[in-house]
């Protein structure tokens, strides 16, 4: 099992590596669950009792990003930032790894929005892309839903 986590290993790593994007920490995410689950395997498999109690621990992984999101957002940089980035989903876009109800840039642009750091760069984009929709026919409710 080795051979195999280790050259999943280098094909997430090396590809997430190379594919340069701002949240590239997304391709991270499978392959840390899988290695998770790895550990609770080998812990099970040991000959030690003791440590097969154990094995079911790697299940607690999501309260330990709830854990982080928590003491984070009690600090006074911690508020600060989400305020900052509020537009994006402020700490929950960046600390938890179940993306439930972020905005994406579409709806951000379809409501007008204004973001406190540069974004122009993808909302001119953005705009584009609605007017290549909106000239195929497709209302401001189904953009959202792309």
């Amino acid at each position: 099992m080795f051979y195999t986590f280790f050259v999943g290993a280098v094909c997430v790593y090396g590809f997430s590596t190379f594919y340069a994007v701002s949240d590239n920490y997304v391709f991270f995410l499978p392959f840390n669950i899988i290695f998770a689950l790895a550990i609770g395997y080998g812990l099970s498999s040991v000959k030690y009792a003791s440590f097969r109690k154990f094995s079911w621990v790697c299940l607690f992984i999501p309260m330990g990003y709830i854990l982080c999101y928590t003491i984070v957002a009690s600090t006074e940089k911690g508020k600060e930032f989400d305020t900052y980035k509020k537009y994006k989903g402020g700490l929950e876009y960046y600390l938890l790894p179940w993306m439930n109800n972020n905005v994406g840039i579409l709806e951000f642009t379809l409501d007008k929005k204004e973001a406190p750091e540069p974004i122009h760069w993808m909302t001119v984009s953005a705009v584009e892309y609605i007017q290549i929709l909106k000239s195929k026919g497709y209302t401001n409710e189904q953009i959202r839903k792309l």
